[in-house]
């Protein structure tokens, strides 16, 4: 048992679920110092290629530079405050402010100031170019940190992530949409629950299949955690039920020679982002905190091009795509859709934190079962600021 995982226990306290103090806390030693997924790297190809996002409260900017490196930006205006750029697409080789047509090189520095002469005198250009955040880039896939000076740069936080194989080449896969998750809890209490291999073989017996503790294998990746089954004659694997459904039919089009790939089935991206490798595609999930009681999930899905077997959410959408259980036709348990089995799961946990006999008992020990989760906490605790 890798000793990360050893004597698993709680950490955190029952009020870091529910205090807004300590909600602001991580906003502020957490979340604006660590690495999320922001886009693919094929979303900005060519310079001046650029796409815009809001991570928590920082609205933020990737772009392809003139050097055909790729930067990211506050998308914040030093003149006034206005966004600089929109949606996506390509500025050229400059970015223009809409509001008084500050402009800006593709590095940030402020290069030109209208009427600058006549309204100014003269602009002292050198502490004026646009706020810095981190970038990295990692098979295809593009991360952003709203920090210039992360608590990790990119090359730790992502190392020997190599050890791990992926099944894709995200370059050769085709969006196929997005499905926004609202769950009525803590974003920690949904984390636990992804890391914990405990409950796998019974809430989620109909959908992933019996996989008891001693069928999982997590391992530690830096702060990161990655999942495997071993259901499948004791081979590392990606998925169990699932892989029986795809060889029955239900998933023609997989990548050839997939269904005996080891590869993970879940990559729990510390702290907000979530890889979920299978033979057909590949799903990435990103956590978006609201409040101490409300998180978001967004889960983008990508395809082989001419998949016919997808896995299909098995959930009622309103017409933005969003996921509520308040709006479900049927119980979370008849849905057919493990997302859903969790976010039951979690709003049950949720609304039992405020109880006065809400307490953690024993953690189950072992790489399959609970001691992800002591890892976690450390690593959370690593980085918020106790008062």
């Amino acid at each position: 048992m890798s000793a990360q995982f050893e004597a698993p226990r709680q950490l955190l306290d029952k009020q870091t679920y529910l205090s807004e103090e300590w909600f602001a806390r991580e906003k502020r030693d957490l979340f604006d110092r660590s690495w999320v997924f922001a886009c693919l790297e094929s979303d900005v190809p060519e310079t001046g290629d650029y796409i815009t996002l809001t991570h928590m409260n920082h609205p933020l900017m990737i772009l392809r530079d003139e050097a055909g490196e790729l930067k990211a930006f506050h998308n914040i205006c030093r003149h006034r405050g206005c966004e600089v750029l929109e949606g996506h697409g390509n500025t050229g080789i400059a970015m223009v402010c809409p509001y008084h047509r500050w402009t800006y090189k593709l590095d940030g520095e402020l290069r030109g100031v209208p009427n600058e002469e006549e309204c100014f005198g003269e602009v002292d250009r050198s502490n004026l170019g646009l706020h810095p955040a981190s970038v990295g880039a990692y098979k295809g896939m593009v991360f952003v940190n709203p920090s210039a000076d992360p608590a990790e740069d990119f090359t730790t936080w992502i190392a020997n992530m190599d050890d791990h194989a992926w099944p894709h080449d995200l370059s050769s896969l085709k969006y196929e949409g997005e499905v926004v998750y609202e769950m009525l809890c803590n974003w920690k209490v949904f984390y636990e629950n992804a890391i914990d291999g405990y409950h796998l073989g019974y809430l989620h017996d109909q959908t992933l299949g019996k996989v008891y503790p001693s069928k999982n294998i997590w391992e530690p990746v830096g702060r990161n955690v990655v999942w495997y089954s071993t259901e499948r004659d004791g081979q590392k694997s990606s998925n169990t039920l699932l892989t029986e459904q795809m060889t029955s039919g239900w998933g023609a089009g997989m990548v050839p020679g997939a269904e005996q790939a080891n590869f993970p089935g879940v990559v729990m991206m510390f702290p907000l982002t979530i890889l979920s490798p299978s033979p057909w595609g590949f799903y990435i999930s990103i956590l978006e905190p609201v409040s101490p009681g409300v998180t978001n999930m967004r889960s983008l899905s990508f395809g082989l091009e001419g998949s016919k077997g997808r896995y299909v959410e098995a959930a009622k959408k309103d017409d933005n795509n969003i996921v509520r259980l308040a709006d479900l036709e049927h119980h979370p348990l008849e849905s057919g859709n493990f997302q859903i089995e969790d976010m039951w799961i979690v709003e049950k946990i949720q609304r039992n934190l405020t109880s006065p006999h809400f307490k953690v008992g024993p953690l189950a020990a072992g790489d399959g079962a609970e001691g992800p989760i002591t890892h976690f906490q450390a690593s959370v605790l690593d980085h918020v600021s106790q008062n």
